[in-house]
């Protein structure tokens, strides 16, 4: 679900990535059922249950948690503690500032930043999630309209199936494009999540998956920390790009929250790049090492 459409795909050759959607989608069935079973048994006497205490305080079995957006645009699971203080308000909105616009490994823009504001709407299962960007160093602007459907399968075992429709502008030149995506999340503990995610561009006619571990800690009521590491495999979603392990992401960021009403939030992130050959690959041209880092805020109304 990541929102780009920075390539106007000329003279694409069809690939078959509707086969990798299939293959991803096995494998996940196959993980599921496994953790699924996992979880099914009971626990030894006199052991804590972890999904137990998690129950305790959390949504009925069948209800997942909402998404929101974080860097670049991307579609994440919203944090327990936002759904709650967002649930006290009418209306919130997010407003971010990123140094550059990363997706796939690639800085899009060649440096140049970009600002975005989003917001988020749960209607039951469904999370309904506009985000607008645009960076008017680089004459680029961003529409996104993600519609995400989510069910919770297991004690801390989620799936979500998404929709998201793609309207941008580059240096005057319009277009559009539309994707589909599945990712799953499994929680191991409070602080540690796994997350496995695949997304198929029809414009495009390819995927990216990506597999994230990602760990949290929270230092006081008011202040949270959170480090990520992310590897991306390229499967023709960059069409002009090298196909296979494309790139890791290291990411921490830091969250503070001032007032109900108000949270500040600020992260910084390493590129590495994978197999780039942008001699034979004119996509991996953007595909780089580098640092990058954004900070923002909420609102709630």
């Amino acid at each position: 679900m990541r929102p780009r459409l920075l390539r106007i795909y000329t003279s694409l050759t069809p690939r078959n990535s509707i086969a990798v959607l299939q293959h991803a989608l096995m494998c996940s069935c196959l993980c599921i059922t496994q953790v699924c079973t996992a979880q099914d048994e009971p626990p030894s006497s006199g052991a804590t249950n972890n999904a137990d205490t998690r129950a305790t305080n959390a949504e009925p079995a069948t209800t997942a948690i909402p998404v929101e957006t974080g860097t670049g645009g991307d579609i994440r699971i919203e944090r327990k503690y936002r759904t709650v203080a967002e649930s006290l308000y009418e209306w919130h909105g997010h407003l971010l500032w990123e140094s550059r616009y990363v997706t796939e490994g690639r800085d899009n823009l060649s440096g140049k930043n970009i600002a975005s504001v989003s917001t988020e709407f749960a209607i039951d299962e469904f999370s309904v999630v506009p985000w607008f960007a645009t960076s008017p160093s680089a004459d680029y602007s961003e529409f996104n309209l993600n519609i995400v459907y989510g069910a919770q399968l297991a004690q801390g075992l989620v799936i979500y199936a998404g929709y998201n429709r793609i309207q941008a502008r580059d240096n005057g030149v319009s277009g559009d494009d539309n994707e589909i995506s599945l990712d799953l999340a499994y929680k191991f503990s409070k602080q540690l999540n796994l997350l496995a995610s695949v997304y198929h561009s029809f414009d495009a006619d390819g995927a990216f998956i990506e597999l994230a571990l990602k760990r949290g800690h929270r230092l006081n009521e008011k202040t949270r920390i959170r480090a990520q590491a992310v590897l991306g495999t390229n499967a023709g979603y960059v069409s002009d790009g090298h196909h296979g392990l494309n790139n890791v992401q290291l990411r921490a960021n830091i969250t503070y929250e001032p007032a109900l009403r108000m949270e500040l939030y600020a992260y910084g992130g390493y590129n590495i790049a994978i197999n780039r050959d942008e001699t034979r690959y004119t996509g991996d041209v953007l595909l780089d090492d580098f640092f990058w880092g954004g900070a923002g805020f909420t609102s709630r109304f």
